[in-house]
């Protein structure tokens, strides 16, 4: 298939009935999916990210009986080869995020409550940890709350600042990022948001102009809008604190008057800053907010069936012409349309992957032919 996008599917291994990542082709105009195959075997390849050169591929392992570790891989045509792998100084790392430059890696640790930050070599490689920030707190929902929980990480447009989520104190935590520093990650002079006890923040997303940014809160399925203020900007109330949050919004990831056990779980913003989505998991949908293009606050817009079992991952392709959904206890991975005045989905094609939980689609630059 020529003019296609190279995409990869991390899935579990332990406790599953897949080998590791596997990789496929996306036209991006038809949504057919060719080549869809294992790529390299890896144990719970959970999250993947791919870097900004395109040239590589980074991925939590993610275990809890001893030390997680994240495996770094070049992309070669259509394939994957191995580089190498790191601990991640943690258990059950779930998130990886690269800063532009491609310097370092952050790495979140579920279980243990802790980011791992790892510098990269200019061939793609992982060097050895160089700083481990460990959470504390707890919130009050026992089962899911008795600890901090470090669930996700993302830089700002400059790569100034990060952020993780710690689904187990409800706080975004918020960070200096120095790549020159012995220790890139320093706490912020507004070190962290809260959020609503027991929301338990999960993932998070910036707006294309970096002016807002929406986290979904897994535990009780909502969306928190925050105002951002960057470096050199100034807030609502007149203050110059860079790298800080400003509440606007909670809005449910659920239909109005819909009660069922649900924990919500991806969240994702089309390319051109007018929709978001989060998935939910129990109900089984995808949700459509519409974004208010002066105050970027969400209305919603609609629920729809995701096409499987509990769709713990989705992504947008660069184009924004298709959602692609992949479902951890239903085997398959599905394509919708995506009408782009709108931002209503229509389901296209399904596809049987084993135990999908995270999905990534290159851009242009790595279309392959």
């Amino acid at each position: 298939m020529n003019g296609c996008f190279a995409g990869f599917i991390g899935t579990y291994t332990q406790g599953g009935r897949a080998q590791g990542i596997y990789a496929f082709k996306l036209h991006p105009e038809s949504g057919v999916i060719a080549d869809l195959r294992l790529a390299a075997e890896s144990v719970n390849p959970a999250y993947l990210a791919i870097s900004p050169s395109k040239k590589h591929l980074y991925v939590t392992n993610e275990t809890n009986k001893f030390e997680g570790a994240v495996s770094a891989f070049a992309l070669e045509g259509d394939g994957l080869r191995f580089l190498n792998q790191q601990p991640s100084k943690g258990t059950s790392p779930c998130h990886v995020a690269i800063n532009n430059e491609a310097t370092h890696a952050v790495v979140a640790n579920y279980m243990s409550g802790t980011l791992c930050v790892l510098p990269l070599e200019p061939a793609g490689a992982l060097g050895e940890p160089v700083q481990v920030i460990r959470f504390t707190g707890s919130g009050p929902n026992r089962e899911r709350q008795e600890a901090s929980h470090a669930h996700f990480f993302m830089f700002d447009s400059h790569n100034n600042y990060g952020f993780a989520c710690d689904l187990g104190a409800d706080r975004v935590m918020a960070y200096s990022f120095d790549k020159d520093a012995a220790a890139p990650l320093s706490p912020a002079a507004v070190p962290w948001v809260s959020t609503k006890p027991g929301a338990g923040p999960r993932h998070g997303v910036f707006h294309p102009a970096g002016t807002c940014a929406y986290y979904v809160n897994e535990l009780d399925s909502t969306v928190d809008v925050l105002r951002y203020t960057p470096s050199g900007g100034t807030t609502a109330k007149g203050s110059t604190s860079a790298g800080t949050f400003e509440k606007l919004q909670c809005i449910a990831t659920l239909p109005p008057g819909v009660q069922v056990f649900n924990t919500a779980a991806a969240i994702r913003i089309s390319p051109d800053g007018n929709f978001v989505y989060t998935s939910n998991r129990g109900h089984d949908s995808i949700t459509i907010f519409k974004v208010n293009n002066i105050t970027g606050a969400l209305d919603y817009i609609l629920t729809v069936p995701s096409g499987g079992k509990t769709p713990r991952d989705f992504t947008i392709d660069p184009t924004g012409n298709l959602l692609l959904a992949c479902h951890q206890d239903s085997d398959n991975l599905v394509i919708f349309r995506i009408d782009k005045p709108t931002g209503r989905l229509t389901p296209l094609r399904e596809y049987t992957v084993p135990s999908p939980v995270c999905v990534v689609v290159g851009d242009p630059e790595s279309m392959l032919d």
